[in-house]
Formats: structure tokens, C-alpha cells, sequence
């Protein structure tokens, strides 16, 4: 009886040993990430792929990140691939400056904005950007960089045309 219960004893020890090996096991992954593309607006779009089947959808990784019974389905490094394009997409600028022009009025450099997630375009002087913190803050660096010389320009020539004036006006007066 006493080698009976050792018996039982270990193949019961077995058991909950291959239990708990078993649980802590991921589960084999049903998609993975075939390609990752850009859409229209420049936002990454991830290509997953049905494993074992010819079915492919597109999902921006977000949405893959926000369903946490679909991310479980993918393997350790395509969670990782979509977590890192998560980060890219917070982290990249809301603004980008795809047009500029120059104002036939008034000789001012006229920008046109796109914000991420709109479809409209908002058209904007370099001033009017540079006096706005929001465009900013979430431009790109380049962009930010290319307003800021455009103001500075501006100033320069304005106050060139003020000095002119300010000149001929003395001469004409002596």
C-alpha cells in the first residue's frame, strides 16, 4: 500500500509539473506580421497574415495593441515589432508643412499645414506659426526650424523697408 501511494504520489508530482510547464508555455501564435506599410496620411499599417491560411488584413498597430486577446495571438517578436511602430506614431510630429507659398498681398511666406488624423489644410503665416505654442511643440524639427529662419527673414526685409523710408524722408527734409 505504502508503494502504491509513493507511486501515485510522484505521477500525481508529474502531472502538476507538465500542468505548470504547460501554462506557463505561450500559445502558438495564429497571426503574424507579413509587411509593414504607410498609408496616405503616413501612418504605419501592419500586413498580418493568418498562419496556415492565405488570408491577410491590414490593422494600424494600435489597433492590434488595444485588443489584448489579438496581441496574445502574435509571437513575442511581432508584439514587439507593432509595440515599437506604436511608439513611433506617438512620437512623431502632428504637424507637417507640405506646401509654402509667397503671398502676393503683402511679400509674406504663406505655409500649408496638415495635422495628423484631418483632412483639411490650414494655410498660415510664418508668424502666425511661430506665435503659436500647440504647431509648435508638434511640428517637425526641420519644419520648425524653417519657420523660424522665414520669420527672422521677414523682420530683417521689414525693417530694411522701414530704414529706406526713414532715409528718404531725411533727405527729402534737409
Amino acid at each position: 500500500m505504502k508503494k502504491l501511494l509513493g507511486k501515485l504520489g510522484k505521477c500525481l508530482s508529474n502531472i502538476s509539473k507538465d500542468l505548470s510547464i504547460n501554462a506557463a508555455l505561450p500559445s502558438k501564435p495564429i497571426y503574424r506580421v507579413v509587411s509593414i506599410e504607410k498609408d496616405k496620411h503616413a501612418d504605419y499599417e501592419v500586413v498580418v497574415q493568418l498562419i496556415g491560411k492565405s488570408t491577410v488584413f491590414k490593422m494600424k498597430p494600435e489597433e492590434i495593441l488595444a485588443d489584448d486577446k489579438m496581441t496574445d495571438q502574435f509571437s513575442p517578436r511581432d508584439v514587439r515589432t507593432l509595440t515599437y511602430l506604436g511608439y513611433l506614431d506617438i512620437n512623431s510630429p502632428k504637424y507637417r508643412i507640405l506646401a509654402k507659398k509667397l503671398s502676393e498681398k503683402d511679400n509674406r511666406m504663406l505655409f500649408a499645414l496638415h495635422k495628423k488624423g484631418e483632412k483639411s489644410l490650414h494655410i498660415k503665416t510664418a508668424t502666425e506659426i511661430s506665435q503659436d505654442k500647440e504647431i509648435l511643440k508638434q511640428i517637425d524639427q526641420q519644419d520648425a526650424h524653417m519657420i523660424g529662419y522665414t520669420v527672422a527673414n521677414d523682420i530683417m526685409l521689414r525693417e530694411r523697408a522701414e530704414k529706406e523710408k526713414l532715409l528718404k524722408k531725411i533727405e527729402s527734409g534737409s
